[in-house]
């Protein structure tokens, strides 16, 4: 342990042991700092402690043994707090041949008072010096007029005036470089929070556009993997049930010789699709018409659905031509013709329902008729 840990050991003992200064006013004593050697620093900082114990204060250990030299203000309110004492003292020596310059600092907790003092001490009376200058200042009136008396100086109020308009500059400038501090730690918080929002903001808008690049990807992937008609194999056979309202174009049979009737259609078709010609299929069947007249059918055609959605739906048109066995009226052989739009839904593989509607028709028994309805078909792939 060196001679200045000893010391401090010895101080601290001292004043632990002593029942009369358990209630003395606690003070902080701070290594003193300065241009000269650390022997002096350590004496001088052992004569102001023996100065300080004899005027009834109380040395308590710092928590923060050291400050900055010159202390601001709030560290020496730091190292009193902490310490839980009313003085924090400390100051810088500058050593000339015979004595040196001291200058004290003493910060009064309770009032949060700095005062500072700069004085000049002879080796010769180091020992009365450092007892008037610590009598007058570690007090809790503070220094007030002994200021004068112990820098030998004579102020006229206009000095006195400058000097404390110095002093105000100097702590409302300690003040406004802590404001400045704490605004720019401030601005450094908001910058820090804005720059993670932004960062926040960036990581949603690449998962945003990630997630809709993999939507865009599960469409095309629907599109291209949608049904294509007649996927469930090349035949299909389908039972057809329509309904339309025939016009006549002359004399008909029965009900069309009044002017016209429905007529309703029961039949079979036969279709097969073709590789390399999507949606296109050649259709073939019978039909049994009654109604307006009635006849038996015999009907060749083709017809073309698309795929437009990703959904089992199909749209095109068709058309038919064929030949009508009259069952009254003359009795003959008549041409007939059929177009409509269609319209188809794949419910289940291999199942198809169908629409035709618009369906327009023409057939020639007599003079002619023309009609208009729909049909439904339902039928079967393989």
């Amino acid at each position: 342990m060196n001679p200045r840990s000893l010391l401090r050991a010895a101080l601290l003992f001292t004043v632990l042991a002593s029942p009369a200064l358990a209630a003395a006013d606690a003070v902080v004593l701070l290594p003193l700092g300065g241009e000269t050697d650390s022997d002096r620093l350590e004496r001088v900082e052992a004569a102001m402690a023996a100065r300080l114990r004899e005027q009834g204060h109380r040395l308590v250990t710092a928590t923060q043994a050291r400050v900055p030299h010159p202390p601001a203000i709030a560290d020496l309110e730091t190292v009193a707090e902490g310490a839980d004492a009313i003085y924090a003292v400390t100051g810088e020596i500058e050593a000339m041949r015979g004595q040196y310059q001291l200058r004290l600092h003493v910060y009064y907790r309770p009032a949060g008072r700095l005062e500072e003092l700069v004085v000049l001490v002879t080796d010769a009376d180091e020992q009365a010096r450092l007892e008037d200058v610590l009598r007058s200042m570690v007090r809790r009136d503070g220094l007030g007029e002994d200021a004068l008396r112990l820098t030998g100086e004579q102020e006229t109020p206009e000095e006195r005036a400058e000097r404390e308009a110095q002093e105000r500059a100097r702590r409302e400038a300690e003040e406004a470089a802590q404001r400045e501090a704490e605004e720019a730690l401030r601005r450094e918080a908001e910058e820090q929070a804005q720059r993670e929002a932004e960062e926040a903001a960036a990581r949603e808008a690449e998962e945003q556009a990630r997630r809709d690049e993999e939507a865009r990807a599960r469409a095309h992937e629907a599109w291209d993997s949608r049904v294509p008609y007649g996927a469930d194999g090349s035949w299909m056979l389908q039972l057809v049930v329509g309904g339309r309202y025939a016009a006549n174009l002359g004399a008909l049979p029965t009900a069309m010789a009044q002017g016209g009737g429905g007529i309703f259609d029961l039949g079979v078709r036969l279709g097969r699709t073709f590789e390399g010609l999507d949606g296109f299929e050649l259709r073939g069947g019978a039909d049994f018409t009654t109604g307006a007249f009635g006849a038996i059918g015999l009907h060749v055609g083709a017809a073309w659905l698309g795929s437009f959605l990703v959904e089992p739906l199909f749209v095109g048109f068709g058309g038919e031509v064929g030949v009508l066995f009259t069952l009254s009226g003359a009795r003959d052989v008549a041409f007939s013709a059929k177009i409509s739009a269609l319209w188809a839904w794949r419910p289940i593989e291999h199942f198809y329902l169908e629409v035709a509607l618009p369906e327009l028709g023409y057939a020639s028994p007599g003079t002619g008729a023309v009609s208009i309805g729909a049909s439904l078909h339902g039928g079967v792939r393989f």
